[in-house]
């Protein structure tokens, strides 16, 4: 929240990979500092306890891009005892963030906000939202 506005807004579909995929995409801008696409696309890691196996991305999306888990994390997973297996499947999300700098007082003294948003689609579902 910035000065009791919405900041951001994430929505994914993917069964039990929802709330993983919008938790990473949301701590991926809001405490990493991506940019909003970046967050977007950024590998994930999914895990579950039955089985207790670490999920995590490798595939390639239809433009090319390899979505997969870089060489330190999947050393740091395995290194920490973790069972790691690749999918080429997950959830996807669409995220939009309004970028709200404060207020600026007009002519009659009421607060104006000219803020910015920012709407990004997942490259795993081609990039496209699924509606409007």
């Amino acid at each position: 929240m910035q000065d009791g506005q919405l900041a951001g807004v994430v929505g994914g579909s993917g069964g039990t990979n929802i709330i993983a995929t919008v938790t990473q995409v949301f701590l991926n801008h809001f405490i990493v500092g991506m940019d909003p696409l970046a967050a977007v696309q950024h590998p994930r890691v999914y895990h579950k306890l039955i089985p207790n196996v670490v999920t995590y991305e490798n595939y390639t999306v239809i433009d090319g891009e390899v979505i997969a888990l870089s060489d330190g994390a999947f050393e740091f997973l395995e290194k920490r005892g973790h069972r790691l297996q690749s999918t080429s499947s997950g959830a996807v999300c669409q995220f939009i963030v309004q970028d709200l700098p404060p207020a600026a007082a007009s002519a009659t003294g009421v607060e104006v906000f000219h803020g910015r948003l920012t709407a990004v689609s997942d490259p795993r579902k081609d990039g496209s939202p699924a509606g409007l």
